[in-house]
This record gives C-alpha cells, sequence and structure tokens, in this order.
C-alpha cells in the first residue's frame, strides 16, 4: 500500500538530511544565531561627564556672555521641564533650559525607529491620585484627563489608558495574568498573599493625626505620624520578617516591586518606601479600574515631547554646564556647546539646578557653604534598558501577549511591548523595551559592571533569558539597542527618605534652587515633577517681590 509524503514532512526530512551531511552545522547554527544580532550601545554622553567628575574640563572666566536672563534651568528632565511649564503658566518667559544631551527627557528619554516609538527609561504614570494636583492640571492640559463625572472622577482619554491585557507572569512553563503569583500556588501561600494585599487596603486608607494620607504622592504630602516614619529606618526585607511573611511567590512579588521601582532588592530598600509603592497609589477614575496607568508607545517620552515643545526655543540643547557661580546680583553659568567645542556664559537673577544632586558638588562654586545635602548618603541604581526590534511577537503558552511580561525566574524586570497602545490592526513587527536593573552589590560595583561589558555581553545576556520564555524568539529579533544608565535612579535606602539630610536638599541656597527626583529619594514622574513645579514658585514669588 503506497503512502503519501506531505510537502511540509518532505522539506523537514530534506533539511534533516542537509544538517547530517553539514556534520550538525544547521543545529549549531540556530543555537548560536544571537551572535548575529546587530547590536550597539548608545545612551547618555558618560564619557563627558566623567570628564567633568575628574576635572579635566575647566571653565574659561573670559567665555563669552550668551544671554542674560531671570531665570536659568540646569538640567531637561522631568524636574527642569517641569520648572519651565510652571513658569511660563504663570508668566515667567524669560528663561533659558540647559541640557547636556541632544534631546531632553532624562530618564523619561525616548527613541523611535520605523517600527514604533519606544522609551528608554520610564514608560507609564500611575492614574493620579487626588492630592496630586500638579499631574492633574498637566494632564487636563494635554487632554490625557478629558473631564470629570458627577462625583467628581477623572474621565481620561482611552487612547492613554493602558489597554488589556495589562500585565502577564511566566511561571511553571507559562504565562498567567497579572504579576502576583496565583497559579498553583499552596493553600498557606495563598492566604499569606490575601493577608498582605488586606494590610494594603488598610493602608490605603489610613490617615494619621495630622489628618494626612500615611502615604501620599508626592511623598512630602505624607503623614508626619512618627510611627509611619519609623518604617524608614528598617527595610522592607525586615518588616516582612518582623510581620511573619515568608512565602517565597510573595517574597518574590515585593522584591520584583522593589527591583521596578526602585533599581534595588528588599533588604536594601526602607520598608517606608516599600509600603508606598502598595499604599501610595490611590488614584481612580470615571472609565477605568482603580489603579490604572497611562502609557504611551514611547512611554514618558510623550509627556516630555509635550512639555518641550511648549518651550521648545528656550531649550538649550548639547550643552553641558561647567560651572555655576553665584554672588550679590546674578548667577553666572559657565557651559560647554559640545556641537561646536566652545564655551560661553549665561547670566541670570535666579537658578534652577534640576540635575542630578551629585552634581552639584562638581559644578556649583563653594557647594559646601550652599549645598546642603549630604552626597555619601546619595546611592544611584544602574540599570540596562534594549529595545528589541522584532519581526513579530512571540507567541506563547497560557495568557497572550500583554503590554507588561515578567518571568518569575529572570534576573530582569522582563519588557513592556511599545506596540501595545496601537488601535489599528496590530502590525506584525514590534519593539519591546526590556529592563535589567543591577541591584545584587552595591552601586559602584555594580555600576563597573554595567559599563566594563561590551555590547556583545548584553547582547547574549538578554536573548538568553528571553529565550528561557519564548524558545525561538531569537529568529523573530531584528536589532537590539541598549541604552547603560550609570545613575539610572535615586535608591530610597533605610533612613533616606524621613531623615534631616533629605529635609535639607529642599532648602534654597540664596539665588539657588533645587529641583529634582533625588530630592525624594524616588525616582518617577509625580516627584520630579512636584520638585520642579515648587523650585518655580519659589522663583515667582521672588520675582513678584522684586
Amino acid at each position: 500500500m503506497s503512502r503519501h509524503i506531505s510537502r511540509a514532512s518532505f522539506i523537514k526530512g530534506t533539511l534533516a538530511a542537509s544538517a547530517l551531511a553539514l556534520g550538525g552545522k544547521y543545529f549549531y547554527d540556530r543555537k548560536n544565531a544571537w551572535k548575529n544580532i546587530p547590536c550597539r550601545s548608545l545612551g547618555p554622553s558618560r564619557q563627558l561627564g566623567h570628564l567633568l567628575r575628574d576635572r579635566q574640563l575647566k571653565p574659561d572666566a573670559a567665555a563669552r556672555i550668551l544671554a542674560d536672563k531671570r531665570v536659568v534651568i540646569v538640567g531637561g528632565g522631568i524636574a527642569g521641564l517641569s520648572a519651565a511649564w510652571w513658569l511660563k503658566k504663570n508668566g515667567c518667559t524669560d528663561f533659558t533650559l540647559l541640557e547636556l544631551e541632544d534631546n531632553v527627557g532624562g530618564n523619561s528619554a525616548s527613541g523611535k525607529n520605523k517600527i514604533s516609538a519606544y522609551p528608554w527609561g520610564a514608560h507609564y504614570v500611575p492614574v493620579a491620585n487626588d492630592e496630586s494636583a500638579y499631574v492633574r492640571t498637566l494632564f487636563e492640559e494635554l487632554g490625557v484627563i478629558e473631564s470629570y463625572d458627577a462625583q467628581g472622577l477623572p474621565r481620561y482619554n482611552e487612547l492613554y489608558l493602558c489597554h488589556d491585557p495589562q500585565e502577564r507572569l511566566y511561571k511553571d512553563g507559562g504565562f498567567q495574568d497579572g504579576l502576583v503569583p496565583h497559579v498553583g500556588l499552596q493553600p498557606d501561600a495563598k492566604a499569606e498573599i490575601a493577608r498582605f494585599f488586606k494590610y494594603i487596603v488598610s493602608l490605603r486608607k489610613l490617615r494619621g493625626k495630622d489628618g494626612k494620607p500615611a502615604f501620599a504622592i508626592p511623598l512630602d504630602l505624607s503623614s508626619a505620624d512618627e510611627e509611619l516614619r519609623a518604617l524608614d529606618r528598617i527595610s522592607m526585607a525586615q518588616w516582612l520578617a518582623d510581620n511573619d511573611y515568608k512565602s517565597a511567590p510573595l517574597l518574590w512579588y515585593i522584591k520584583y516591586c522593589c527591583r521596578d521601582d526602585y533599581g534595588s532588592t528588599s533588604d536594601k530598600v526602607s520598608a517606608w518606601a516599600g509600603l508606598h509603592y502598595f499604599a501610595g497609589r490611590t488614584g481612580k477614575a470615571a472609565n477605568s479600574e482603580a489603579y490604572s496607568v497611562v502609557t504611551w508607545p514611547q512611554g514618558n517620552g510623550f509627556l516630555v515631547d509635550k512639555l518641550r515643545d511648549a518651550n521648545l526655543e528656550r531649550i538649550l540643547s548639547a550643552s553641558l554646564v561647567l560651572n555655576i557661580k553665584a554672588d550679590a546680583a546674578k548667577v553666572h553659568t559657565t557651559v560647554l556647546q559640545t556641537k561646536t567645542n566652545t564655551q560661553a556664559a549665561l547670566t541670570s537673577d535666579y537658578l534652577i539646578f534640576a540635575a542630578p544632586r551629585f552634581l552639584s558638588k562638581y559644578l556649583i562654586d563653594d557647594a559646601k557653604s550652599y549645598d546642603f545635602c549630604d552626597h555619601a548618603k546619595l546611592e544611584y541604581a544602574p540599570w540596562m534598558v534594549a529595545n528589541l526590534s522584532l519581526a513579530r511577537l512571540p507567541v506563547s503558552k497560557g495568557e497572550s501577549v500583554a503590554w507588561d511580561n515578567v518571568s518569575y525566574y529572570s534576573e530582569s524586570l522582563g519588557y513592556v511591548v511599545a506596540t501595545h497602545q496601537d488601535i489599528t490592526t496590530r502590525p506584525a513587527k514590534s519593539v519591546i523595551t526590556y529592563y535589567y536593573p543591577l541591584s545584587q552589590d552595591s552601586p559602584e560595583v555594580e555600576r563597573k559592571k554595567l559599563l566594563d561589558h561590551d555590547p556583545g555581553y548584553w547582547r547574549e545576556k538578554i536573548v538568553k533569558d528571553l529565550e528561557k520564555m519564548h524558545p525561538g524568539i531569537t529568529e523573530s529579533i531584528i536589532a537590539i539597542d541598549l541604552w547603560p544608565w550609570g545613575h539610572g535612579m535615586i535608591k530610597p535606602s533605610p533612613g533616606f527618605i524621613w531623615s534631616e539630610g533629605r529635609q535639607k536638599m529642599k532648602t534654597s541656597a540664596g539665588k539657588i534652587f533645587f529641583a529634582h527626583s533625588d530630592m525624594s529619594g524616588m525616582s518617577n514622574f509625580e516627584e520630579a515633577q512636584y520638585h520642579g513645579v515648587e523650585a518655580a514658585k519659589q522663583i515667582l514669588e521672588k520675582l513678584a517681590q522684586s
């Protein structure tokens, strides 16, 4: 009896025979296909920054005066852009914003290729809390919040609310919905997770003796109750142990959250900060579930673009600040214009230092006398962020591809999908943004690891990690772009948030005002915006009096 051979079987047989004839070369090439993926390292201008750190760039006292302004803003991250937004909103347009990079944004920067826009760092903002007044004002201006219902709940633009499915977790050979492990758990683990989240619900409702929320956004609006602030003096890991939380799935999830928002592990994060991650987000919307987020293909780069465009003519990019010196009359700022390698100077009545605070000791003359900051206490977590262009999204077992995709077994934080918000017929090609915080050792040691390894090392590490979640994904990867963040975000180490030192960081220095998320000890949009606006408000008061 004859047997029909299908075309697929014929091809498979031919490939197998060819592989044997070539001594297994076919299988060897497939195994090592990651080596052929184009990979390049981009990222912030750390070489210039290191020259400044090493005092190899000296300001020229005879540099030509470029401009005389009411205000100069140093740093084009969210804090600096928010200061510019508030100044203009309140009638002050005589200012210049200085930014080292070619583009503003800081760790909310974004990129774009032929497939999609994508983030290089921050990629969402939670639905705004009631007390997050500046966020709500901005969202109203940008049409992120479109209206309010009869109960006063904001109605968000449906295009910007994160589309379903939002999150999924790879565990036990397949993906489950959400990031909290819940499939196949033992009863005691389920009970412990339920007990933890029941407690979090009570914290979200808790008010201190002063009537303020126990955990607010921005955090400076939180209750001053000592019993709450005492949580800052122990680690999140210690708090978990003290309260008899010990199940592996819950401990994994909390460690993941600490690494996600703070770039650090539970044993190195303040318990106040760890609980704030869960209890601080109380925003609600008329047209979405509580605690939802807004996001865009380029992440928070969407907000950066809007803030930039509103003050485009006042932004001076590719300008490395070399020195800031204040006298009785003016603040004098010397910059290196990196495109022409020439120095110039600006004078101003006031200056907002909106760059990371650790830079102040390198830039401000006589910083010891009026920089109220203990630089030894400032720790910044290094990160590697990679954008991978894919010919197609991977097929997975279990829940379908979500916006945020995480593996229970990975040292990374997984990836977000840039094209997830696309409401048209979803294109075959996509870009995924992969996040890897280096958090096991001290920031200094981890920063050295980050910068010592070449792109080939990171390409292999990233691809092999993704292969564990998505066998065969290598064949879909078109290219990888890397963005190493040496000082990616401030770490809320135990004892920092409610320390006297952090409180002093908010103090102005004569004509110099400070604004950055590191003044909160948490690196997120709301904190950066808050300090930018607060600095702008103080200067507006000074200008009104002059």
